[in-house]
């Protein structure tokens, strides 16, 4: 089964730190392709795997990549059983499946969840997700419809490489064509998508989608002040570092924002419990957008 050739694969190079296709593919009886979209698979699951060509290449796991020999301990084998039910909850795959009930041979319940259970809309996205992994596996081209954070319509020739989820909502990470670059496309804005020819994989390196200095790019320093009734909200977004009381009830914090409708909707979300201090020029902008909503609902 995938699923168990794949856990081989990384127990195998556990041992050994470097292999080869053909090694594993003797190994698993498999074909050399198999293995290679088994070793893009793991990758995609952030397996620290790297491959080179040549007189000493082959498949290598990195150094700093740890992990106990099986048999896996209970906590362990809880741990992996959480990951794969979140998955299943996004997916809802057969080998998902399959691979919880191995787990779960021993009718455990584990003392961590993450609920990734879809909205009705998510679960419309769905297919489209399935229908990207596929064109990412296959090494096959894409072409879609994209409408950007202006609402502007344009059409994508890409390369899709990766699949992200992050804060409730699909990123893709592709190479477009058109601009000879690669590029991150949220997926719910992505449509009329076909599947076309395949192409030679790139070399790739994943942008972290951790807040740092690409996503921030073009974004406004925005000072606000909040109420403690949302607080929650900002701490799971900047963490408690970036946030400073001004009294019992109302605190500090400084927030990168894009400009425009998209920075002013987000704002929006926290009702009348934030106030923007500053920059002046976003204030103006965001109350303008406020005053504009409000013709739209006269009295």
């Amino acid at each position: 089964m995938k699923i168990d050739r794949q856990m081989g694969i990384i127990s195998h190079l556990v041992n050994k730190r470097k292999t080869t296709a053909k090694e594993l593919s003797e190994l698993f009886k498999v074909s050399t392709r198999t293995i290679m979209r088994d070793i893009d698979d793991l990758s995609l699951a952030g397996i620290p795997l790297y491959v080179m060509k040549g007189k000493n290449g082959g498949i290598f796991l990195m150094e700093d990549f740890q992990t106990d020999k099986p048999p896996l301990t209970q906590s362990e084998r809880l741990s992996i059983e959480s990951g794969l039910k979140s998955r299943y909850q996004v997916l809802e795959d057969a080998s998902t499946f399959n691979a919880i009930l191995k787990l779960n041979a021993a009718n455990t319940y584990s003392d961590f969840e993450i609920d990734l259970s879809l909205s009705q809309g998510n679960l419309e996205i769905r297919t489209l997700i399935f229908k990207l992994l596929e064109a990412i596996r296959g090494r096959v081209k894409i072409k879609f419809s994209y409408i950007n954070s202006q609402g502007l319509v344009s059409q994508k020739n890409c390369e899709p490489y990766r699949i992200v989820y992050k804060d409730r909502s699909w990123y893709m990470d592709a190479y477009d064509t058109d601009k000879a670059r690669f590029s991150v496309f949220k997926v719910a804005r992505i449509s009329e998508l076909t599947l076309s020819d395949t192409f030679s994989k790139r070399h790739f390196t994943p942008l972290p989608y951790d807040g740092g200095a690409w996503m921030n790019e073009n974004k406004v320093p925005v000072i606000l002040h909040v109420q403690k009734i949302v607080l929650d909200r900002f701490v799971e977004l900047l963490g408690y570092n970036a946030i400073k009381p001004i009294n019992s009830d109302i605190y500090e914090i400084t927030y990168p924002l894009n400009d425009n409708d998209w920075g002013y909707n987000t704002l929006l979300a926290f009702g009348k419990y934030i106030t923007v201090i500053s920059p002046k020029h976003f204030l103006k902008h965001f109350t303008n957008y406020i005053d504009t909503i409000h013709k739209q609902y006269p009295n």
